[in-house]
């Protein structure tokens, strides 16, 4: 349409509009006459316009009838609402699998007013995810880079590989790695030899869902109370309890003041259990004298609501 409009003005001289006009009654073929008499050029480029114009339009609704028949003009859009979900993710976790470890990690995660995006294959857990609008979903290979793109990973805060098959995990890990230098990443492993693989590969931590259930079921006998207390401090999803930690950024107001200085206790209600210290090594119930440093993590516990109090005055002051 715009070629047949430039052509018109071009050869003829008409005005944009009257050129508009002709393209349109040509194109749709209805006939209406010509706007003005034609020269022999202007006939000529009329029969090419008809030619081509009706070739590109036949051709198009033929794709498009297809499309709606066979059911991909629906996933068409899908993928493009899927892309635009994505777009606007930032500081989110990316949990590749939505078998049944991964619907844990996705609920817990949005128990705790985190943003979620999940990888995931199976149509029919698509399907699940969707239909319960859940979080944002790609379809797709986590391995693949481009699904890692979609997802957003280069702007994600972590990732979740949930995935059952040991070798699919190491291959999401290292391609992750390899996108986001930063990211923290978790990986399932199935025994000694996967999560070695898998730290190799480029893994932050790893997690053996069988060995951390028989962590829990033998501290459930020995510690039972114990246990149900960390149990309900470490659910998202719990509504009394709860723990988190904070890292304190180079350049902070915290960094170099002690525990009782800050008055943590009396002014956010929340206790600090430990601190993590840059080198790596934790610091158990600390005292009002321990000083913190740029990059510790300070380790706390208190209701859901004392610690997002805290978490806003770190951000503040960050």
């Amino acid at each position: 349409m715009a070629g047949g409009v430039v052509g018109y003005v071009l050869i003829e001289g008409w005005s944009p509009m009257d050129a508009l006009w002709m393209v349109v009654i040509t194109l749709t073929t209805i006939g209406y006459g010509e706007v003005h008499p034609l020269s022999p050029a202007g006939r000529v480029f009329t029969m090419g316009l008809i030619v081509t114009g009706l070739g590109v339009g036949t051709y198009t609704m033929g794709q498009l009838t297809a499309m709606v028949i066979e059911g991909e003009l629906g996933d068409v859009l899908r993928a493009r609402r899927r892309r635009g979900q994505m777009d606007k993710l930032s500081g989110h976790t990316i949990v590749v699998g939505y078998g049944r470890l991964g619907k844990t990690i996705v609920h817990e995660l949005l128990a705790g007013g985190m943003p979620v995006a999940v990888i995931e294959q199976d149509p029919a857990l698509v399907q699940e995810i969707e239909a319960g609008q859940v979080c944002p979903v790609v379809v797709g290979d986590g391995a693949d880079d481009e699904v890692l793109r979609l997802a957003g990973v280069k702007r994600a805060k972590g990732l979740a590989v949930a995935v059952s098959n040991a070798a699919q995990a190491v291959f999401v890990t290292l391609s992750a790695r390899e996108m986001n230098p930063s990211l923290n990443i978790v990986t399932r492993v199935s025994d000694a030899e996967h999560a070695l693989k898998a730290k190799r590969a480029g893994a932050t931590s790893v997690v053996s869902p069988h060995t951390m259930g028989g962590w829990r079921m033998a501290h459930g006998i020995v510690r039972p109370h114990a246990s149900t207390f960390l149990d309900l401090a470490t659910l998202g999803s719990h509504e009394d309890v709860q723990f988190d930690e904070f890292l304190i950024a180079p350049g902070s107001p915290l960094v170099g003041k002690s525990l009782g200085e800050l008055a943590i206790r009396d002014r956010f209600h929340v206790v600090v259990v430990a601190i993590r210290r840059s080198a790596g090594h934790i610091v158990p119930a600390p005292g009002a004298a321990e000083v913190t440093r740029a990059e510790d993590v300070l380790i706390v516990v208190g209701s859901p609501e004392a610690v997002r109090g805290m978490a806003a005055f770190v951000t503040s002051r960050g």
